[in-house]
């Protein structure tokens, strides 16, 4: 005979190893699918910039970006089934459908991008506006005449190879043609590194840390400093690169996390001083997704056990604020007992019967409920043999659930008794009884003040 019960369920690990990698894979690939769509987004907007032209094309991009970062997550959504193979097929589904969102956007969004090419044609002095050499004049005074001497008087040279890497090297006392014909050297390209150097600049993924040493050079852009950024451009962009994929699968792994409050993209993505800040916030919300897709796993073989059992009708539901994990209400159409399930975030499952009035079905999916008290003697002893037979079946769950690679530990089992008698009902259905009961007890108050209100008066008018 048996009471509540609490067991810690564990997940055989070659198990829980598959689904930590059908869910990387998932989360990967709508990762790359978030960062193409992005990007492109991000192109066409950097294109209609100061075309106002372009406007109204750019407009329909970022709403065509919006439907698809939408379809993304919600065609995209990775949640583990009790059959393995059936994970695994989900999780193909979702990495081919990730694609073919990304896909379907780009498609969409060429038209687009062409009616901004075609606007910036005829706004030729708006794209003139653009040219990184005009800003950086109005930004460093003095820049063009640094320019102007830097020839065959500068003390360092950037020597550009043809696969795009940089070398710095010092004067050798030698000018002009002479010095590059010797050592390899060319004067620093200024307008180049000034252009690339403004392009991670203005990139949301460029690192706190390199955008800080971008801002401390450009003050002042004069041929030796030129030099120096030149040679750390290519980590800087390298660092941009990385931490742009790092971006994509954050916002994807925090949409999945918090659905309510990171929908869509982020205009300005998260800053991080390093990339090893953005791969430990990428742990830690994988870490997170892992323990929500095991006890996703858990719940579902749970679900399955008691439908077996015969309790064929499931309820989500809300029991205090105190308990944070999932509630579960387990019942049949023609019981009026039910078992009440309890599933912590760390794993603990409780499991108890629960008394059910109206029924199963009259309890809402997602609806809020109470455990109260019985209110005869004949229906906590009915509620207590319904306990005294679940004894036996819940042996039976820790047995199936052992074939689905669950360990069931036991670490609660309570004796019987019509102290665990409770009723499950709707909370605003409770308190709406109370409340009626308030009021038929003050009324019946008010009436028994009124009564001796009476007598008193009578007596007094036969005193006098």
């Amino acid at each position: 005979m048996s009471g509540p019960k609490t067991s810690q369920l564990e997940i055989e690990r070659m198990i829980a190893a598959q689904l930590e990698a059908l869910r990387s894979d998932v989360d990967d690939a709508t990762a790359r699918a978030r960062r193409r769509i992005e990007e492109l987004r991000r192109q066409v907007e950097a294109l209609a910039r100061s075309c106002p032209e372009a406007a109204e094309a750019a407009a329909s991009a970022r709403a065509l970006a919006a439907t698809a970062l939408a379809r993304l997550a919600g065609e995209c959504a990775f949640t583990p089934a009790t059959v393995m193979a059936d994970s695994v097929a989900l999780s193909a589904r979702c990495c081919t459908r990730a694609a073919a969102i990304a896909d379907a956007f780009c498609a969409e969004a060429a038209p687009a991008e062409e009616r901004i090419l075609r606007a910036r044609s005829r706004a030729a002095a708006a794209a003139d506006a653009q040219d990184f050499a005009s800003l950086l004049r109005a930004a460093a005074v003095g820049a063009e005449e640094a320019i102007k001497q830097s020839g065959a008087q500068s003390a360092a040279g950037i020597a550009f190879s043809a696969n795009g890497g940089t070398t710095a090297a010092h004067a050798t006392g030698e000018t002009g043609a002479d010095e590059s014909a010797n050592t390899g050297t060319t004067p620093p390209d200024i307008q180049e590194i000034a252009r690339r150097a403004w392009e991670l600049a203005q990139s949301p993924y460029t690192l706190a840390a390199d955008r800080a040493v971008l801002m401390e050079h450009g003050r002042r852009l004069e041929p030796a400093t030129a030099a120096q950024l030149a040679l750390l451009l290519p980590a800087m962009e390298a660092n941009e690169a990385a931490m742009a994929e790092l971006a994509s699968l954050i916002a994807t792994l925090e949409q999945r996390a918090e659905p309510d409050t990171a929908l869509g993209h982020r205009e300005a993505p998260r800053t991080f001083a390093t990339l090893e800040e953005a791969a430990a916030r990428v742990e830690q919300l994988r870490a997170r997704r892992a323990e929500a897709d095991r006890n996703a796993y858990l719940q579902a073989c749970i679900d399955e056990v008691m439908a077996r059992h015969g309790y064929d009708i499931v309820r989500s539901v809300s029991l205090g604020r105190e308990l944070t994990g999932t509630h579960h209400l387990f019942g049949s159409a023609e019981d009026t007992a039910g078992i009440h399930s309890f599933l912590s975030e760390e794993g603990d499952l409780m499991l108890q019967i629960a008394g059910l009035p109206e029924g199963a079905a009259g309890v809402a999916d997602g609806e809020a409920v109470c455990l109260e008290a019985v209110d005869s003697p004949a229906r906590a002893d009915e509620l207590l043999r319904a306990q005294e037979a679940f004894c036996a079946v819940y042996d039976e769950i820790a047995d199936e659930l052992a074939a689905y690679g669950i360990t069931n530990k036991l670490r609660y089992r309570a004796a019987a008794d019509t102290a665990f008698s409770r009723e499950m009902r709707a909370a605003a259905r409770a308190e709406q009884a109370a409340a009626t009961a308030s009021a038929q007890t003050a009324a019946t108050h008010d009436t028994a003040r009124g009564t001796r209100r009476r007598h008193k008066r009578a007596a007094t008018r036969e005193m006098s």
